[in-house]
């Protein structure tokens, strides 16, 4: 899973250190301080400071030394990356950034995901578009976006759940190494 995706990542691509920060954040609440420990000697990295830009090799090793022993605690990959994408978006939510954000689209579902391109590139290189199927149906493309798509779904929720969106339902498929789609709804 993360070797295809470490041998693409370039000098160019990179990751806030908010977002490398909510990643270590989110391998100590599901796992421990052992686990974020080792995580952080991994990429050799034990603070990651908000608005700078780290290699997102970084981010990669991390993920890569917690996924196997989360998945002992949460079971198989993918419900272990969503429940890390939703720590992720959730200390996002809580951060400057992520306040701010929530300013700037009024608390509504449908303003944020108009800015979720915008948003994930406070965190991480990458192109995002969205396409509106309905009034609240979207599909939500990325491009060049280094984690799986189940870590995303997860983020996803939590994101849209912090705009008091209900029944929302994400379904990411990957449509490439460093390409996925998402089918996003709610009421």
């Amino acid at each position: 899973m993360w070797a295809p995706r470490l041998a693409q990542a370039t000098s160019e691509d990179m990751a806030r250190g908010l977002f490398c920060q909510g990643a270590l954040r989110a391998i100590r609440v599901l796992g421990d301080e052992e686990l974020a420990a080792r995580c952080a000697a991994a990429c050799g990295q034990a603070w990651f400071f908000d608005f700078f830009n780290y290699s997102i090799r970084l981010f990669l090793e991390m993920a890569s030394t917690a996924l196997p022993p989360l998945m002992e605690r949460h079971g198989e990959a993918e419900c272990t990356l969503w429940l890390m994408g939703h720590c992720v978006a959730t200390d996002f939510m809580e951060s400057e950034a992520g306040r701010a954000m929530q300013v700037l689209v009024r608390g509504e579902a449908r303003r944020l995901v108009n800015h979720l391109p915008s948003t994930y590139l406070v965190s991480v290189n990458g192109t995002r578009s969205v396409e509106w199927l309905g009034p609240q149906h979207c599909r939500f493309t990325m491009k060049r976006d280094f984690a799986p798509a189940a870590f995303h779904e997860g983020m996803l929720v939590a994101m849209l759940e912090r705009m008091d969106a209900r029944r929302v339902h994400v379904v990411g498929v990957q449509t490439g190494v460093l390409d996925s789609e998402y089918d996003i709804s709610w009421r």
